[in-house]
C-alpha cells in the first residue's frame, strides 16, 4: 500500500505544480489525494475484510470496508487528513477506531496567512507511531505542507533537503511542496522543534 500512497502524492503534486490555482484550501487537496488513492484502477475495489468481536450498531460482525478514509479519527491525537487503514484489524474496536497503517495531514500555506502549524501534525504523526510501535504495527505518517506560489518567504524548519527516504516504512516524513520544488524530509521526534 506503501507504494500506491507514494504514486498517489506524486500525482497530487505534479497537479499542484502545473495548475497550484485550483487549489485554493486544504480541503482542494484532501479531495484530490483522496480521490487519487481511492478511484484509481489499482485501488478502487480494494477492500479488507473486518470480523469485529462485538457488534454494537446491527450491522453483520463480519465485513469488508474500502481503506483509504477522511477525518479518520485517531484517539486521542484527533483526526487525520487522508488515513489507509491497517491491514492487521484489531477486533477488540469499532470499525471507525481501527489501526492506521498510513496518516496523512496536509497543509496549504497561502498569502497574507501565518506560517501553518504543521509542526504540530508532524509530532502528532509522531505519538501516533509510538502508539503502534507499541501494539506491534507499522505506521508512516505523512506530512505535506503546500506552498503557493504567491507566499513570500519559507517555512522556517525547512531547509532544501531530501531525506533518503520519502515514505518510511515506519517513520514520519515532512514534504514541502512549492510550484516548482518537492522537498522532503525524515523528522526522528528529538530533531523537531517548535
Amino acid at each position: 500500500m506503501i507504494e500506491l500512497v507514494k504514486k498517489a502524492i506524486e500525482r497530487t503534486v505534479i497537479q499542484f505544480h502545473e495548475h497550484h490555482l485550483d487549489f485554493l484550501s486544504e480541503t482542494d487537496i484532501q479531495a484530490w489525494l483522496y480521490a487519487e488513492l481511492r478511484l484509481r484502477d489499482a485501488t478502487s475495489n480494494h477492500r479488507y475484510t473486518y470480523d469485529l468481536a462485538q457488534n454494537r450498531f446491527g450491522f453483520d460482525r463480519t465485513f469488508s470496508v474500502h481503506p483509504v478514509t477522511t477525518e479518520y479519527h485517531i484517539p486521542p491525537e484527533g483526526r487525520l487528513d487522508v488515513a489507509v487503514l491497517s491491514e492487521k484489524p484489531d477486533p477488540k474496536k469499532d470499525i471507525w477506531r481501527q489501526p492506521c497503517r498510513v496518516g496523512i495531514e496536509i497543509k496549504l500555506w497561502q498569502p497574507c496567512e501565518k506560517e501553518p502549524k504543521y509542526i504540530m501534525d508532524v509530532k502528532k504523526l509522531q505519538r501516533y507511531q509510538e502508539k503502534m510501535q507499541i501494539a506491534g504495527q507499522k505506521f508512516t505518517g505523512i506530512v505535506l505542507l503546500f506552498v503557493h506560489p504567491y507566499k513570500t518567504g519559507m517555512p522556517k524548519d525547512i531547509i532544501e533537503e531530501i531525506s533518503p527516504d520519502a515514505y518510511p516504512e515506519n517513520g514520519v516524513a515532512l514534504h514541502l511542496v512549492t510550484d516548482k520544488v518537492h522537498w522532503w524530509k525524515q523528522c526522528p521526534g528529538p530533531s523537531i522543534t517548535e
